[in-house]
């Protein structure tokens, strides 16, 4: 028996019941009367999705236990449960027609909304009121109210022949309207139709611009590409225009007629007591508008200035993006087109507006209708616009309509709502091990509670947060204030879930990586993300990590926090792969910058940005992005096409930057300058007296030289250079000196027109171990410190070196052999730059002295022959310091100043031990052989500043220095003390004093005794004296 049609798997779009009745269909033809063979073809073809749901829905039973009715009612009880009669009647009484939609497509989609409305025998009288009031027509609703005793089946009858004639009038106007039109013309512009009288062309078809009737036309069920509609072409298209109500004979008037207006009126003729403007549209798409950015209600709106227009409008689709900010009340005022037609007016509101210095409290319509925001005669009539920065702007105007196609076409991306990462949540790693830790929530200031509350309560509606009752975690929250006075809510987390949990050490790209990738590009765009980490979802085992406890009670995050360790690496791992592939896109946690080497390329990396950012379910900030501009502000510098440059805010705050006090104010100062250090050359050197007093141990003193500093850093950085990008087809020039104190490198571009112009710089100071080095072995560091500082842009790209100290010539001209004979650190330095493809270069640091410099420079130092002093010296009353003192150089002075710095020295770490005669002490043996080290004795005098005599208990009398003296606190005659004596632990060490090298007293007179009879022991033993084997070979005569 064959079989009819094709019995499909359950669609997940499709509606239940629909697919039930198919199946009912596909039975009756085929002739499928069994139950138990329906169930099973049923249980067959519904899909691997449908019948999991079934068997999960049925647990622990079988499908195959059930009948097909039983099967049927529960997935249908379970996808399509009864709604309520309440809502399908309210979306019935809501339900109009759209403008694209046919009186009886309208009425098909009624009766489908009655479905569950229970109307009863009312239901043909409740359609007819839902036709007459929903037709959105009102030339059909004025027909349908004139109409006594109106029923459905009338009702339907009389709007859809009104429809049809519509249409078939439309067919006959559109060859012979040309001569009407032109007279409406005629009240216009006299002038116009005068010299274009004879231009019209009669018989135009408006579905296809050829020059037959429109009913003959091929294309009468053609499908447009442009508003998928049949009937007509895209080149003929209505709906391409801002204004699509317009007639084809209307927009060839508008392509020749050159002013541009959008011209409204109030109608004095209007029988009506609403208030009704004339919208009129003329103009040629190469005379630009003139536009205006307009802050309503705080959104930044663009509005097209028209003198024309009485009343100021903003579009449905403006509204529907800045919904949120405005508050609309019902109006009596109507719009009509130039053709009659009217505009709906959805509601007028009272917006404060601000532009630059002036503010005002003005009324603004918002129509229906897509187009611009106009901005009419009321609202000029109120502000003083600049029209200077206006007639500006319309040369840009020109350049940004491909990137509004790109913003419309993503407009998704910039909604007012909080986005959602589609495809992944976060995972805080905690170990099971570790014990919760729970916190008191801490005392709010009062002036924080009202606002700190309203932030809570928004964060709830939006869903981040959630109340709970109880929670082993929990973090205070510290509440920061934000630019704008609002608050933003941070966990203190750092006592809770940071010292437990597993960081994520995703890298977050260095500041000088992502500039060195800029090189090349003209324009910038600047995105900023709404919300940035709470767009990602958290896992379900993460939420309870980051519970916050407030004042109002426990709160849990669904959303990823700030203040989470390991909240940056997420995000900054997420927004690459999302970006992934795409070129001159930078990335560092929620800041992306976009650029690219032409217009197009920019705009196309901003479309495939954009395009992925809705996909995944990003939002931005609108307000804060930057779209196409020359110069941006990223991540604390200022960047254009020309390179890198200090933002002006930043440098102001720092020159501001009083004398610091305190260690600390001055590591504050040091690091706010230390920022821009890649624009301030030899740094480390000029800051080398404020280096100083961050020394350990040494006293804060700011004298005249830590001032001097503190001013001239202020001065070099106001004063310092751009900055160029860096560029891979340039040669690169790496320049590197040394000082006493520091190493410094520049490295730099060689330009077209010959000049170098710098990259970045660096510099800082050498250790202690470093400055005793000699001077080749500091300029040679300094080149391996420019090497290393800037290996990733010289690795691999040919570069040149130079120096000032020519010796280095010797040692690292890339033509010479890495130096055997030279030191191991030089040796070394040479294999680091082997690595290198470079060029060694000399070039003189000092620049030659010009003629006449150096005698000048004696006439000043040189005594006169009257005065006997210098005029140098008789101007600043001191005698001057200069080169020439090191010519001749005071041999005396310096051999004084190297002993004083000696005994400085040596004064710092020298004590001076005491040791009086008589005094028990052990004193070291030096006998060969001997197992004791130290032996008891008394001092019996004083032989020098640290030299003793001692009597030992044998009656041997020794000499001995004081390190080699210990002092002895016990009697070692006495038998109870005799094995202390032969024990080296019990050594104490001679009293310390005063920490001086040289006692101040006077030391004693040693006389010499007359009757002394202790023998002197050697104090080391003699040597025997041999002949050396070597001049065996001699013979002396």
């Amino acid at each position: 028996m064959p079989t009819y049609g094709k019995l499909d798997s359950f669609d997940e779009s499709e509606d239940w019941t629909q697919y039930v009745e198919r199946m009912e269909h596909y039975f009756n033809a085929n002739e499928i009367d069994e139950e138990d063979q329906k169930r099973d073809i049923f249980l067959s073809v519904c899909g691997k999705n449908t019948y999991k749901l079934i068997r999960d829905l049925l647990a622990p039973a079988k499908p195959g236990t059930k009948s097909l009715a039983d099967l049927t009612k529960l997935v249908k009880d379970h996808r399509d449960p009864v709604p309520s009669e309440i809502i399908q009647r309210f979306k019935f009484n809501s339900r109009t027609r759209h403008s694209d939609e046919s009186v009886r497509t309208f009425i098909a989609a009624l009766r489908s909304l009655t479905e569950h409305c229970n109307y009863g025998d009312t239901l043909n009288a409740m359609l007819r009121d839902r036709l007459v009031v929903g037709i959105k027509s009102d030339r059909i609703q004025r027909r349908l109210l004139a109409e006594p005793n109106l029923t459905f089946e009338k009702a339907l009858e009389i709007a859809t022949a009104m429809e049809t004639a519509e249409k078939n009038a439309q067919d006959i106007q559109a060859s012979g309207t040309n001569g009407t039109f032109q007279k409406q013309i005629n009240k216009v512009s006299k002038s116009y139709t005068r010299n274009n009288s004879g231009n019209s062309k009669q018989g135009d078809c408006y579905r296809c611009g050829g020059n037959h009737l429109a009913a003959e036309c091929r294309f009468k069920d053609a499908k447009c590409h442009s508003c998928k509609k049949k009937g007509h072409i895209a080149k003929k298209c209505r709906n391409k225009s801002a204004n699509g109500n317009l007639s084809e004979n209307h927009r060839e008037f508008k392509s020749r007629f050159k002013p541009r207006a959008h011209f409204m009126e109030q109608d004095e003729s209007s029988e009506s007591e609403n208030e009704v403007y004339s919208v009129f549209h003329f103009g040629n798409k190469s005379n630009e508008a003139y536009k205006v950015q307009i802050n309503v209600n705080e959104c930044e709106i663009a509005m097209e200035i028209d003198t024309g227009a009485s009343v100021s409008i903003m579009s449905e689709d403006t509204y529907k993006e800045y919904k949120s900010k405005f508050r609309i009340e019902p109006t009596s005022a109507k719009l009509r087109t130039y053709m009659g037609e009217q505009i709906p007016v959805i509601g007028r509101a009272i917006v404060n507006v601000n532009y630059k210095k002036e503010r005002a409290k003005l009324p603004l319509l918002i129509v229906k209708r897509k187009g611009p925001n106009l901005l009419g005669r009321d609202w000029l009539n109120k502000l003083q616009l600049d029209w200077k920065d206006i007639f500006s702007v319309v040369g840009s105007d020109n350049q940004s309509r491909d990137l509004n196609v790109i913003l419309e076409a993503n407009k998704e991306v910039f909604k007012d709502e909080l986005g959602t990462v589609k495809g992944m949540k976060a995972k805080i790693y905690v170990d099971e091990s570790a014990v919760p830790k729970y916190f008191k929530a801490r005392p709010l200031p009062y002036a924080l509670k009202d606002k700190v509350e309203m932030e809570l309560e928004r964060l709830e509606k939006e869903g981040q947060i959630q109340q709970v009752e109880f929670s082993d975690w929990a973090a205070p929250i510290v509440p920061v204030v934000k630019e704008n006075g609002s608050i933003r809510i941070c966990g203190d987390y750092k006592v809770t879930v940071n010292a437990v949990s597993k960081l994520d050490n995703y890298p977050i790209p260095k500041t000088e990586d992502l500039y060195a990738t800029l090189g090349g590009g003209q324009e910038y765009t600047k995105l900023d993300l709404n919300q940035a980490y709470q767009q990602i979802e958290l896992d379900e085992d993460s939420k309870r990590y980051v519970t916050i406890n407030t004042h109002k009670g426990l709160f849990r995050y669904n959303r990823l926090p700030y203040g989470v360790a390991s909240s940056p690496g997420i995000f900054q791992r997420t927004l690459e792969n999302v970006v992934q592939g795409i070129a001159n896109v930078l990335v560092r946690v929620d800041d992306i910058l976009i650029t690219g080497k032409t217009r197009e390329e920019h705009l196309n990396t901003l479309s495939e940005v954009l395009s992925r950012f809705k996909r995944i379910g990003i939002r931005l900030k609108k307000q804060k992005c930057v779209f196409m501009a020359e110069e941006v502000v990223y991540l604390g510098f200022k960047i254009n096409k020309h390179g890198i440059y200090p933002v002006e805010s930043k440098v102001e705050a720092i020159d501001k930057a009083p004398s610091p006090t305190n260690v600390t104010e001055l590591k504050a100062y040091l690091g706010m300058l230390n920022y821009y250090n890649r624009f301030l050359a030899n740094l480390s050197h000029l800051l080398k007296p404020l280096h100083v007093l961050l020394q350990k141990d040494t006293k804060w003193s700011w004298e005249k030289e830590q001032e001097k500093a503190f001013i001239e850093s202020k001065q070099l950085l106001k004063s310092a250079s751009v900055l160029v990008h860096f560029d891979p087809k340039k040669k690169l020039i790496l320049a590197c000196d040394a000082s006493p104190y520091g190493l410094g490198a520049v490295l730099s571009h060689k330009m077209d027109d010959g000049s170098d112009k710098p990259i970045a710089y660096t510099s800082r100071t050498l250790t202690s171990a470093e400055k005793n080095y000699s001077v080749l072995e500091k300029e040679s560091l300094a080149i391996i410190f420019g090497i290393k500082k800037f290996h990733q842009y010289l690795y691999g790209h040919p570069v040149t070196i130079i120096t000032d100290h020519k010796p280095l010539m010797g040692l690292f001209r890339e033509d010479k052999p890495i130096p055997t004979m030279a030191a191991s650190r030089i040796q070394r330095w040479a294999l680091t730059l082997a690595a290198y493809e470079y060029t060694i270069v000399y070039k003189e640091g000092m620049k030659k002295i010009k003629e006449g410099t150096i005698q000048e420079k004696l006439n000043r130092i040189t005594p006169q022959t009257t005065t006997g002093l210098a005029p140098s010296e008789l101007l600043m009353k001191r005698k001057l310091k200069s080169r020439l003192d090191l010519v001749f150089p005071n041999i005396e002075k310096r051999v004084q100043e190297r002993q004083q710095k000696q005994k400085h020295y040596h004064d710092k770490k020298s004590v001076n031990r005491q040791i009086n005669v008589g005094q028990g002490v052990f004193a070291r043996n030096f006998a060969i052989g001997s197992k004791i080290k130290w032996i008891p004795g008394e001092v019996i005098k004083q032989s020098g500043p640290l030299s003793f005599h001692i009597k030992l208990q044998d009656g041997r009398v020794i000499r001995r220095h004081i390190d080699h003296i210990r002092v002895r606190n016990f009697d070692c005659k006495n038998n109870e003390n005799e094995e202390k004596c032969d024990n080296d632990s019990d050594l104490f060490e001679p009293e310390i004093t005063i920490p001086i090298s040289t006692p101040e007293t006077e030391q004693p007179q040693i006389e010499k005794p007359s009757n002394m009879t202790e023998q002197m022991e050697p104090r080391y033993p003699k040597r025997i004296r041999k002949e050396p084997s070597h001049l065996k070979d001699f013979v002396l005569k």
